[in-house]
């Protein structure tokens, strides 16, 4: 019974070590885009561009971070503008997800899909090899994780985005 007592007093402490985590969790969107989403809900070509859009925001804002070099917080600008970046391009493949399971046509708005993963994928390069001076470590460690993270969601969402646009181009011309 004590074995279980300790288990159970281990699992509270730990539940409680991790409620100023969950409490930190910030949407990536404002609410005018939550709702400008809201309005194109059931239209897979102006939701995703819309998507595309929020998600181009969030790198513009890492980048504008970057360069700003008298900023006194940047790294944590940077890791929290990365972050937000991350979950849009989660949520741009769960919005492409649910569209598909919906079988609806997604071929235009996967090509776009594609063409912007693909400039983000450079763009995220371009920022982690200027962060690579060694006068910026310090405040790399603040985001390089999020860095890295973000770097192989855009890579694993990009496959996924060619492998559907690929099945979406056999299935439908197997139907014509």
């Amino acid at each position: 019974m004590k074995t279980f007592s300790k288990a159970l007093l281990g699992v509270c402490f730990g539940l409680l070590l991790a409620l100023p985590m969950i409490a930190q969790h910030r949407d990536p969107l404002n609410e005018v885009e939550t709702d400008q989403l809201r309005e194109v809900a059931q239209e897979p070509y102006r939701r995703l561009k819309l998507m595309i859009k929020f998600t181009t925001e969030r790198l513009d804002t890492v980048e504008a971070a970057q360069k700003d070099e008298r900023a006194k917080d940047r790294g944590q600008r940077m890791h929290d503008s990365l972050q937000d970046f991350r979950e849009l391009v989660d949520e741009l493949d769960d919005n492409i997800d649910d569209f598909v399971d919906k079988q609806m046509d997604l071929r235009k708005p996967l090509s776009e899909v594609i063409s912007a993963e693909t400039g983000f994928e450079s763009r995220l390069q371009a920022i982690k090899e200027h962060a690579e001076d060694p006068k910026l470590a310090d405040e790399y460690k603040l985001y390089s994780f999020v860095l890295q993270d973000a770097t192989e969601a855009v890579n694993l969402s990009l496959e996924d985005a060619k492998k559907t646009l690929g099945e979406q181009n056999d299935n439908l011309s197997k139907k014509k």
